[in-house]
């Protein structure tokens, strides 16, 4: 790469926007807050993680109460764009 020394961060799921069903919960919404930090700080980190093409899904109450699941079709290229950068810093 170019000489410096970088993070290696392994996770199984990541919540890097809405749009990109990547994650199920709150480990994957801490992952990305994780990756999104170490961008903000400039910290060299290099993030590893799974891309499901099928098994996301929406969850939909219907009003008897009853869950139903509809599934999230995934375009591979439409999800593997360089992100915007954004600050948390407050």
């Amino acid at each position: 790469m170019d000489g410096k020394d970088y993070i290696a961060y392994f996770t199984l799921e990541i919540g890097l926007d809405e749009a990109m069903p990547t994650y199920a919960g709150g480990l994957g919404v801490l992952a990305g807050d994780t990756a999104r930090a170490a961008a903000d700080l400039e910290i060299p980190m290099i993030v590893v993680t799974l891309l499901h093409r099928q098994g996301y899904f929406r969850q939909r109450i219907d009003p008897s109460g009853t869950q139903n699941e509809e599934p999230v079709s995934l375009t591979v290229a439409d999800l593997l764009q360089e992100p915007e950068p954004q600050c948390a810093c407050l």
